[in-house]
């Protein structure tokens, strides 16, 4: 099973991904993980931050298109209000 998405939120999608990814991955990296007390010098800590990185990005592609829907669900309730 594929899950497409429709062509419209292509350009939505990459003007809001990058921003939700970063403010995520920060979130993450600093407030959850503390990462700041690890040091990279083993294979292990990479490995967490990459990890981490992963998770953030899955988390703001949901986001993203949560976002998506949101905003289109809105305009199509404005157009049948008028």
């Amino acid at each position: 099973m594929e899950f497409h998405l429709p062509k419209r939120i292509k350009t939505f999608y990459w003007r809001v991904f990058p921003v939700a990814f970063v403010l995520i991955a920060y979130y993450q990296i600093v407030h959850d993980w503390h990462l700041e007390q690890f040091g990279f010098d083993e294979l292990e800590d990479v490995g967490t931050l990459l990890f981490i990185l992963g998770v953030s990005a899955c988390e703001a592609a949901l986001v993203t298109v949560f976002l998506w829907y949101v905003v289109e669900s809105v305009k199509k309730l404005l157009r049948t209000t008028e």
